[in-house]
């Protein structure tokens, strides 16, 4: 898998990566895992993901969207089930003032990332049940994407076999390179 970025895929992560750092407040800004560091990193594995699955602009934004977001409510640095919730509210109530087109599908996704897979998925099939298998699909990307930067806590503390795609998969190496572990 090619894991590098053509020159206009790399202004997209830009825009958002800058988005997020001066646009996006966080709740727990003195996180020391749950940071825009690790926002951006997902953010990057994201686009990468998105570029290995041939993905549209669309369902690019909308995971560039979930990426930036999705961390922003925490309230601690532990497992803070329905610190997804809380930034999917957020995310809804600021799209306006930020100059951003509100998306529901991104709303899920951010609101369903802390929860089971079976959870999600159920909640992503009631709420979209023409296109349930392509949010689905997004949502596990995602989730792959968050999963990726377990790396950040040292070189055991991601279960591969936890990963939902291929694509993700093959991203390992780089996760590693990434946050400094032995590749």
């Amino acid at each position: 898998m090619n894991c590098f970025l053509t020159p206009s895929e790399q202004r997209e992560y830009e825009r958002w990566r800058v988005f997020l750092y001066e646009r996006v407040p966080f709740l727990h800004e003195d996180s020391a895992c749950h940071d825009k560091d690790h926002c951006a990193r997902v953010l990057l594995f994201a686009h990468l993901l998105a570029k290995a699955c041939s993905l549209t602009k669309q369902q690019r934004e909308a995971l560039s969207a979930a990426s930036v977001f999705h961390d922003c409510c925490r309230s601690d640095d532990g497992r803070d089930v329905g610190h997804g919730q809380r930034a999917a509210d957020r995310y809804r109530s600021v799209c306006g003032m930020l100059g951003l087109a509100y998306d529901e599908l991104v709303f899920f996704i951010m609101a369903y990332h802390d929860r089971h897979d079976r959870e999600g998925e159920a909640a992503i099939r009631s709420n979209f049940p023409d296109a349930a298998e392509n949010v689905i699909r997004l949502y596990h990307l995602f989730k792959d994407a968050d999963a990726l930067d377990r790396f950040r806590f040292g070189p055991h503390e991601l279960n591969e076999t936890y990963l939902r795609t291929k694509e993700a998969r093959a991203l390992i190496p780089f996760a590693k390179f990434l946050n400094g572990k032995e590749v």
